[in-house]
């Protein structure tokens, strides 16, 4: 019943792939040149593969979000709605991968309409995928198979501000969701407000909380562990020179307190030469091993200066701090 009373824009979203010969892309090996500094400043993290990735493709690029399939694969989503799927990389080489865009036709206009991507979670419940995005109070929901969108409202999004929606987005374990907003609470002393949904956004109910993070650093993306507890990928602009750097701090929602900021703790640096970059896509797949495989996928914004790159991180849970 809850349907009925939940307004819906209706949208036809068709997953548009380009011909083969649009998908090349080169893969480089950059893993050598990273030095001993760098892969220290990764904490419990171990560094096991660093790769540039490029196209002739002029779509292709600007990855926001990266979402682990069932099938093994990933799905990279751009804030320009172009899309790429990969397995993960074993060599160097030029492979050619499916890739295309995301166009939305809504049914009152003649034309089709983008809208900008900042975080892509798969709901296992049904296989759906659910969008954040940038300036809009609104999630976009795609079936499994593609086909008919919603765009579902969620009004405490209203408050935040221009350029700040919801840049990460995750769902936990147990069902619940959680957004973070980049640019909401200032970043004062690390403030950052997100919400905590009951449910999937726009169907439940929804609790407002405060968060701190690094200094400097924004929320771009977030990813729960088995243990539920949540990675967060944070990012900071420098100046001199002009250079991205991230930072991944976890976080414990069970001891979540509407009445004061939820504290994080830093695990990572990704700052040096060598390894940064403006990593915004992140996903965590677990390994045969019993450890984890972090992924992190950058947004080169079509730059000269900038790079997508892909970096594999494995992790041991055992290294992580204990839970209190």
């Amino acid at each position: 019943m809850m349907l009925l009373f939940v307004p819906l824009l209706w949208v036809t979203l068709g997953w548009h792939r380009l011909p083969a010969e649009d998908g090349r892309v080169r893969i480089t090996s950059l893993t050598a040149t990273v030095p001993l500094a760098d892969r220290t400043a990764l904490g419990p993290f171990v560094l096991e593969q660093l790769w540039r990735l490029s196209s002739g493709n002029k779509r292709f690029g600007g990855y926001s979000a990266l979402v682990p399939l069932p099938s093994g694969q990933f799905l990279a989503v751009s804030d320009r709605n172009g899309w790429f799927r990969f397995v993960p990389p074993r060599a160097e080489g030029t492979v050619t991968l499916p890739m295309g865009r995301m166009l939305v036709h809504r049914p009152r206009k003649d034309d089709r309409e983008y809208f900008d991507t900042e975080a892509a979670v798969r709901d296992p419940a049904d296989g759906s995928l659910w969008i954040g995005l940038e300036d809009d109070w609104h999630v976009a929901r795609i079936g499994r198979k593609g086909g008919p969108a919603r765009f579902y409202p969620v009004p405490a999004l209203r408050d935040w501000p221009e350029n700040g929606g919801a840049e990460a987005m995750a769902r936990l374990n147990d069902g619940r969701w959680v957004m973070l907003c980049e640019t909401c609470g200032g970043g004062r002393g690390g403030l950052h407000l997100g919400l905590l949904f009951a449910g999937r956004p726009g169907f439940s109910a929804v609790q407002k909380f405060g968060i701190i993070l690094p200094a400097g650093f924004d929320p771009v993306d977030a990813v729960p562990l088995p243990d539920g507890r949540l990675l967060i990928l944070t990012r900071s602009f420098g100046l001199f020179p002009p250079h991205f750097s991230n930072r991944i701090v976890l976080a414990d929602l069970a001891r979540l307190d509407v009445k004061r900021p939820l504290a994080t703790q830093e695990l990572a640096r990704i700052e040096g030469s060598a390894v940064r970059e403006n990593y915004e896509g992140m996903a965590v797949r677990p390994t045969a091993d019993w450890q984890l495989a972090v992924w992190l996928i950058s947004d080169a914004n079509d730059l000269a200066l900038q790079e997508t790159r892909l970096m594999q991180l494995r992790l041991d849970p055992a290294k992580l701090p204990a839970e209190k």
